[in-house]
């Protein structure tokens, strides 16, 4: 096992002693990660509000610069600038919890306990999930967390592409990983209804 996996199978153990249960330490484990990476999360919402907010100017800049798409970028580059907004800047939340799946995928199918740990109607959560519950609830899940913070319709076939991949990616994952992927969905998506509660109550004030 490489050394992160280690690292997860030793932290899941961990959970797993006081819950008694490893796809409940799955859980508890993935809860416990999206809460360390609530201030990228912050972030994250915070720069797609601003993208939200420029929105319209960068639509002028695209009619305006339609058959110029050098000058486009550079328009678009300097409006970014002098906004003081950083598309990039909530690119780190969406990744992290991607990086995490390898080595979380390298320990279900290495660390001998959960060969015979069940969860539910899942026998083994180092095999796949036999009656596709897991990855139709990744879709799912995918597709609303991506949807509930795109800045333009156009994002939309994007995020049912994206949705699409992780739903058929996670048909051949064990079902370790399709819960993990779940329930991070599920933290992502309760955060961003908090946030956008929070963000609509503060227009409505002023």
């Amino acid at each position: 096992m490489t050394t992160i996996a280690v690292y997860l199978g030793q932290l899941l153990e961990f959970i797993h002693h006081y819950v008694g249960n490893y796809g409940i330490a799955i859980i508890i484990f993935t809860i416990l990660i999206r809460i360390l990476l609530l201030p990228f999360y912050i972030q994250q919402m915070n720069t797609m509000k601003k993208m939200k907010e420029i929105q319209p100017l960068v639509q002028e800049l695209q009619k305006k610069y339609a058959k110029d798409p050098q000058k486009l970028n550079m328009e678009t580059m300097k409006l970014y600038q002098e906004k003081k907004v950083n598309p990039f800047g909530g690119c780190l939340p969406m990744l992290l919890p991607l990086i995490i799946l390898w080595p979380l995928f390298t320990m279900l199918r290495t660390y001998p306990a959960f060969s015979t740990a069940s969860f539910l109607w899942i026998h083994s959560l180092a095999q796949k999930d036999p009656y596709y519950i897991i990855p139709i609830l990744a879709a799912v899940t995918t597709y609303i967390s991506s949807a509930m913070v795109a800045t333009d319709k156009s994002q939309n076939s994007m995020n049912i592409m994206m949705s699409i991949f992780m739903g058929w990616i996670t048909v051949s994952l064990p079902a370790g990983v399709g819960i993990y992927w779940v329930t991070s969905n599920i933290f992502q998506i309760v955060q961003q209804y908090i946030f956008m509660r929070e963000t609509n109550t503060a227009k409505g004030e002023s």
